[in-house]
């Protein structure tokens, strides 16, 4: 990295192209299907879609209690309760030293009481970051770095269980590098009592069936103390969560998290984090603010950072189209 002024990153050019690590073949034939329409593709996320982690540290609750028309990148099950046709656009946003931006945008059909279709897309990128040679001063055209993803979702209710699967393509280019490949995630939630509730969900999880240090494993539990419990004038719903994530390469991060829902109209969540690090655990924080409008629901979130990498920001909205 060549020094320099200014907040753009900047790479020294490469002297010799470095090639991509060779294509590794399908799981068996539960996935034949699959490998058939796309022979020559990875069967695991590409080692880029480490930068979705990066989104992970706005989240104010667990990943595997994420929901919402965008939530299904987290956990594949739906929700409790039918939403008929919805849309829903997240954007997050590091500091300018970071450098890293990213979206969320997905559409989700309710099939009756039962059933919910689903489709997603994401994508996470470096911004700025151009070519130099022994200057500080830019050599030519930016230099592609991004990590994106199509996916399908269908998901099922049966009384107090949710279930779903999405299938994601993954694309991730690093300058001339590119690479590819399938991931299919699962997940569920379970309204064990009234005021109790698990979730459990993969992320990024490889069709061959190989560990990889992309994928992380999700769960989560959430305990409802009130449903209409005094605050401020206004009946409010108090919830407690916990949940814990364990990384592909051996880590466990652990979470708390408590929410507050005021007339079903204003939502705040925060949470505090105990990571690995480099060296040593270190724990971030995060902030969510929710406000419910007719069928639209604004969010805005807010992440310490992970790693000392400073803050991240998010911001969202969920439109129920058709009930």
């Amino acid at each position: 990295m060549a020094p320099g002024g200014g907040s753009k990153l900047r790479l020294d050019t490469p002297t010799r192209p470095r090639k991509a690590s060779p294509v590794r073949s399908f799981g068996a034939t539960a996935t034949l299907a699959l490998a058939l329409l796309a022979a020559p593709l990875h069967a695991q996320a590409p080692p880029a879609a480490d930068l979705w982690r990066v989104t992970t540290t706005t989240l104010s609750q667990p990943p595997a209690l994420e929901m919402g028309t965008t939530g299904i990148f987290w956990n594949p099950a739906p929700s409790p309760d039918p939403t008929g046709f919805s849309l829903g656009l997240e954007m997050a946003r590091t500091s300018e030293v970071v450098g890293l931006s990213g979206l969320l945008a997905g559409a989700s059909y309710s099939l009756g009481p039962r059933m919910q279709l689903g489709l997603l897309y994401g994508r996470m990128q470096v911004r700025d970051l151009v070519r130099t040679t022994t200057s500080p001063a830019s050599a030519g055209s930016t230099i592609p770095v991004y990590e994106q993803l199509f996916g399908a979702n269908v998901g099922a209710r049966f009384g107090f269980l949710q279930a779903g699967l999405l299938l994601a393509y993954q694309d991730a280019q690093f300058d001339f590098l590119d690479q590819h490949g399938f991931t299919l995630d699962a997940g569920i939630r379970v309204a064990a009592h009234e005021r109790l509730n698990f979730a459990a969900a993969t992320h990024f999880f490889p069709i061959n069936f190989t560990r990889q240090e992309t994928t992380d494993y999700y769960l989560g539990a959430e305990f409802v103390a009130g449903d209409s419990v005094p605050f401020v004038g206004t009946a409010t719903r108090v919830v407690f969560r916990y949940g814990a994530t364990y990384g592909g390469s051996g880590y466990w991060d652990h979470t708390l998290a408590g929410g507050l829902t005021m007339d079903r109209a204003v939502r705040i969540e925060f949470a505090i984090t105990s990571e690995a690090g480099y060296i040593e655990r270190a724990v971030r924080f995060g902030l969510g603010v929710g406000l419910l409008i007719g069928r639209y629901e604004i969010g805005l979130a807010a992440g310490s950072g992970s790693n000392d990498l400073g803050a991240t920001f998010r911001v969202g909205i969920d439109a129920q189209i058709l009930q």
